[in-house]
């Protein structure tokens, strides 16, 4: 084989491994803000629980209650469109507190009176299919 070939094949090659481990870099660094989807859990502490709204998604998809207590959910809007968030009976249930509508950079509390354990539903009215979870009151 031509020796200039050859080299042309392993510099080729080696420019192909480069472009691969920079890649796999760049995808597995950062603080995965932006890559992860939302999922985690957040527990209702000393009556209260702060929840963010950003990029059209709360951060949380469980909020965890206790049965008999009421309790406050602080929205912080840190998005540029208008958000809420209510708690229904379950998806396209009966509506049990309606959290007022706010625009980016306000935050708002919801005030949720004592519920029986089970499991709830919660969303932004605005914006239902992507940003909604799960409320589990228990007992």
């Amino acid at each position: 084989m031509n020796p200039s070939f050859l080299a042309l094949r392993r510099g080729g090659l080696l420019a192909l491994n480069l472009f691969v481990a920079f890649t796999l870099v760049a995808c597995s660094t950062g603080d995965g803000d932006a890559s992860e989807p939302a999922g985690g859990r957040a527990t209702v502490s000393g009556g209260a629980v702060e929840i963010t709204a950003a990029d059209l998604a709360f951060p949380v998809t469980t909020i965890q209650a206790t049965a008999g207590a009421a309790f406050t959910i602080t929205l912080v809007n840190n998005d540029s469109v208008p958000h809420n968030i209510s708690i229904y009976t379950e998806e396209g249930g009966e509506l049990l507190a309606e959290g007022t509508v706010i625009n980016g950079g306000e935050t708002v509390e919801l005030r949720v009176e004592a519920l029986d354990a089970g499991e709830y539903h919660f969303m932004c009215d605005l914006h239902p299919d992507d940003m909604n979870g799960t409320l589990v009151v228990e007992g």
